[in-house]
């Protein structure tokens, strides 16, 4: 008599059992390089800061270094060196550019003057009807 034989291993389906297994390896896989990947990071982040800390430095000399010395440009960084001293003493306002203070007056005549003629009219029209 001949017995029946199963078919053994690779005509096997797999099931949703294995499929699930088969699931959570690769989920497993994945965290791990995430682990790995931030870690990284973790171990890079001194290094990067002081290449960040390092490039301000040199941005902040070197636009020192452009900047025109006088005293009250806007372009020009500003001097701590008695704001650090006296804290109780407020940072000074800088001035404006002349030409700023220039466009400031302009500005100040051309709307004093409209309102010098939005009152007249406003004159006229109510003293003579």
């Amino acid at each position: 008599m001949a017995s029946k034989r199963r078919p053994q291993g690779n005509n096997k389906t797999p099931t949703p059992l294995d499929e699930k297994a088969r699931a959570l390896v690769e989920a497993q896989a994945k965290l791990e390089a995430e682990i790995a990947r931030q870690q990284q990071v973790i171990q890079e982040a001194p290094q990067r800061a002081k290449e960040i800390q390092q490039r301000r430095r040199d941005e902040l000399i070197n636009r020192a270094s452009r900047t025109e010395a006088r005293p009250g440009s806007r372009a020009a960084l500003p001097d701590r060196r008695f704001s650090e001293l006296n804290l109780a003493m407020p940072p000074m306002r800088q001035r404006g550019l002349r030409a700023e203070r220039r466009r400031g007056r302009l500005m100040f005549f051309v709307l004093f003057v409209t309102l010098c003629g939005l009152v007249w009219w406003l004159y006229h029209t109510v003293t003579h009807p």
